[in-house]
């Protein structure tokens, strides 16, 4: 069985949560105007990859927030 965990800290890991979503948020778009700029074809691939990673990432950190902070 979770354990439990009270509303005060649910709330504080949220929010904690919902800046750093922020942050990755923001280094997705860079990400993206970085790969938009980019000529060369494996450059190009590798942006995708690493914006594609980078995007499970923000993924599993909402859905955490979700599951796990309740909200």
């Amino acid at each position: 069985m979770a354990e439990r965990i009270d509303r005060g800290q649910k709330n504080k890991m949220r929010a904690q949560l919902e800046e750093i979503a922020a942050f990755y948020r923001e280094a997705e778009e860079k990400m993206g105007q970085y790969e938009r700029e980019t000529e060369v074809g494996e450059y190009k691939r590798y942006w995708r990859e690493l914006i594609a990673d980078h995007h499970g990432r923000l993924e599993n950190l909402s859905r955490y927030m979700v599951i796990r902070c309740n909200r």
